[in-house]
């Protein structure tokens, strides 16, 4: 599974919340979502959705689990939300980041395997405090399942790492880690 690594900045976004098994829920949140879209017929300027994940399923009930489907907010998408719409700020930090290609019911396993072997065995260590982020590339209502491409990303923990020099003369690596 080929892994990357990225610091995904703050964005702000419209969303729609459920709670439930993520299975069920990620299904209602974008149920909600789309008809907001479709009824301000701004569908056409989503060019990349967000799902966020906020909870373990491992360590969390399936009725307490929290996911949010996300569009960010861009020009066109400046009205007032309605009623199950809501806008907040999301993201920021280092993620390891796999792209899925195919259906969005799969990416489940794909996460599971990336949180429970994938970046454990890169060295990494996961940041509980941070949400899982599944980043959407294509429309699914346009685009057939085979070819639908996902970013899933894991927050982890940034490392720190003393930067190699030629010349050990007058350089101090711990002090390059910190300003480069």
């Amino acid at each position: 599974m080929r892994v990357t690594y990225r610091h995904i900045r703050p964005l702000t976004v419209v969303y729609a919340h459920s709670m439930g098994p993520y299975q069920a829920s990620c299904r209602e949140a974008w149920i909600t979502l789309g008809g907001w879209l479709d009824d301000h017929d701004l569908r056409r300027q989503v060019k990349q959705a967000y799902g966020i994940f906020r909870d373990d399923p491992a360590r969390t009930e399936p009725g307490l689990l929290r996911y949010e489907a996300c569009v960010p907010l861009v020009p066109g998408i400046e009205l007032e939300p309605a009623e199950g719409i809501g806008r907040q700020v999301f993201g920021f930090g280092a993620y390891a980041v796999h792209t899925h290609v195919g259906s969005h019911e799969e990416t489940g396993g794909a996460f599971s395997r990336l949180r429970r072997d994938i970046v454990p065995k890169r060295g990494l260590s996961i940041d509980g405090d941070r949400a899982f982020v599944a980043i959407y590339l294509n429309d699914p209502t346009v685009t057939r399942e085979a070819y639908r491409r996902t970013e899933l990303c894991v927050p982890v923990l940034p490392i720190r790492m003393p930067l190699a020099g030629n010349d050990d003369e007058g350089i101090d690596n711990a002090t390059m880690a910190v300003t480069a």
